[in-house]
C-alpha cells in the first residue's frame, strides 16, 4: 500500500470529523469511505469511481487530490490474466477432397432447385387467392316474336251493295276513312329490355333475368356484357359499383355506387326503360 488511505484518516480525524458528518459533506456512502481510507478498492465499482472518490475526498480534507491520485496508482494492482484451465487442441484439418465435394453437392442441389421453379412457372397449379368459382352464364332468354294477325279467307264473290262514306257495306262492315283517306296506325311499343353492361374495372354480379334462376358472374375491365330479357332484369347484387356503366335500350342509367362500394336490387325494366 502507498498509504493515501492513511493520510486521507490523519486529514479527517485531525478535523475531528466522524465518518456519518464525512457522508454528509461529501455524500460519499461511509462504506465507500472506510474503503478508501483501507485501501480496499476491491468493494468499489471500478477503477473510474475509485478516483473520483478520492479526488472528492481529498478536496474536502484540503489535501492534495493529483497527489492522492498518484498514490492510488502507485498501490493499485495490475490485474492478472485468468489461467488457462488446460492446453489447447488443435483442430483437426479436413481432407483435401472435402470441399469440393461440398461445392458439387451444393451445385447439384441449385441444379434441381432451378429446374423444380422452371417446371412450376410453366404448369402453375389452381390459383389460390380465388375464392370464388362463378358458375356459367346462360344465354338471353330470346324475345318472344309477336303472333302474326290471320287475315280471314276471302270470300268467293264480292260482297253485294255500295260503299258509303263512313258507313257499311251491304253484307259487312267497312273501314273509316278520315283526311285523304288514310288509315290510322297504331303505335308499336318497344319489345323486351336490352342491358348493355359495360366494365371499366373487374365487377362481380349476380343478376337474374325474368324472374329465372339467379346467375353469378365476374367480369374483367374492358370487357362488356348485354343481358336481354322480356320484362325485367334485377341486379340482385353488384360488387364494386364504381366499375360498371349501364345503358338500357339505349338509355343511361345512372351510376350505382362507388369505386368498392355493393349494391343490391337494381330493377332494369320496361316501365322505366321501355
Amino acid at each position: 500500500m502507498a498509504g493515501e488511505g492513511n493520510i486521507l484518516r490523519t486529514a479527517r480525524e485531525s478535523k475531528g470529523w466522524t465518518l456519518p458528518e464525512t457522508e454528509e459533506a461529501t455524500k460519499i456512502r461511509v462504506r465507500y469511505l472506510q474503503a478508501l481510507e483501507e485501501e480496499n478498492y476491491a468493494i468499489l465499482p471500478g477503477a473510474a469511481y475509485s478516483k473520483g472518490f478520492l479526488r472528492t475526498y481529498a478536496n474536502h480534507l484540503g489535501l492534495d487530490p493529483e497527489e492522492i491520485i498518484g498514490l492510488y496508482k502507485m498501490s493499485a494492482q495490475p490485474q492478472t490474466p485468468p489461467a488457462l484451465e488446460g492446453p489447447l487442441t488443435p483442430l483437426k484439418s479436413r481432407p483435401v477432397w472435402f470441399r469440393p465435394a461440398v461445392a458439387g453437392v451444393m451445385a447439384l442441389l441449385a441444379i434441381v432447385l432451378v429446374i423444380g421453379i422452371s417446371q412450376w412457372t410453366r404448369n402453375p397449379g389452381p390459383s389460390a387467392n380465388s375464392g370464388y368459382t362463378p358458375s356459367a352464364l346462360p344465354s338471353p332468354p330470346k324475345p318472344q316474336k309477336p303472333a302474326k294477325k290471320t287475315n280471314p279467307p276471302a270470300s268467293q264473290g264480292k260482297p253485294s251493295g255500295t260503299a258509303q262514306a263512313g258507313g257499311t257495306v251491304a253484307g259487312g262492315t267497312a273501314p273509316s276513312t278520315t283526311g285523304q283517306g288514310t288509315t290510322s296506325a297504331a303505335t308499336t311499343p318497344t319489345s323486351g329490355v336490352t342491358a348493355k353492361l359495360v366494365f371499366t374495372q373487374d365487377v362481380w354480379i349476380e343478376f337474374n333475368v325474368d324472374g329465372q334462376a339467379p346467375v353469378q358472374q365476374y367480369f374483367h375491365a374492358g370487357t362488356t356484357k348485354e343481358i336481354t330479357a322480356t320484362d325485367k332484369i334485377d341486379l340482385m347484387t353488384v360488387g364494386n359499383a364504381g366499375g360498371l356503366s349501364i345503358t338500357v335500350n339505349g338509355k343511361a342509367v345512372p351510376s350505382l355506387g362507388g369505386n368498392g362500394q355493393v349494391v343490391n336490387s337494381i330493377i332494369l325494366d320496361k316501365a322505366h326503360y321501355g
